[in-house]
């Protein structure tokens, strides 16, 4: 992970699709994700998305959608918006999620505990997953507590606000 110390300006002058937050006063520019990485964030949506049926295309949201608040912005790997939300058009503007995760990578994961999931209690995201494929372990933090729940393999991770969202940690880093 490169830190650097920039504006908010600095961050809206990157190629559109860079991924970067900017948070805290910092441009954090993230790494290409790798396959194993993609390959999560394809089973993470997949299990939102079973959950969700019809709804799903209106309410997940992948890598590059960004939310901005306080003159700061982030981009998530994964957004649940409220329920009952819909897509609208080209300009649409998106309901403040209620869920946003993250696959963790060593490089980015001390700004992903840190920054970051402060940021997404300040911008009114309700709960955060940090997925760790290293510990292979999931965080679900209820930010409106600051409450943390660690799950490891042979347990169940769930959702307090997308109603039904459970997913076995052992079967989710299965290779």
């Amino acid at each position: 992970m490169q830190k650097i110390r920039r504006t908010l300006a600095d961050y809206e002058a990157l190629p559109e699709g860079t991924k970067a937050d900017f948070v805290e006063g910092a441009l954090v520019m993230a790494p290409a994700p790798t396959p194993w990485h993609e390959r999560l964030l394809i089973r993470l949506v997949e299990e939102i998305a079973d959950l969700l049926g019809a709804d799903w295309g209106d309410r997940v949201l992948v890598s590059r959608f960004e939310i901005r608040a306080y003159g700061e912005a982030v981009q998530p790997d994964v957004v649940v918006l409220p329920e009952g939300t819909r897509a609208t058009g080209p300009d649409w503007k998106p309901p403040t999620p209620v869920l946003a995760a993250e696959i963790l990578s060593p490089s980015t994961a001390q700004h992903d505990r840190g920054g970051k999931i402060r940021f997404l209690a300040r911008a009114g995201v309700r709960e955060a997953w940090l997925l760790d494929p290293t510990m292979r372990t999931i965080e679900v933090h209820d930010l409106a507590t600051g409450g943390r729940t660690a799950f490891v393999g042979g347990e169940i991770a769930s959702s307090h606000v997308v109603p039904g969202l459970r997913v076995d940690v052992a079967s989710f880093f299965a290779p």
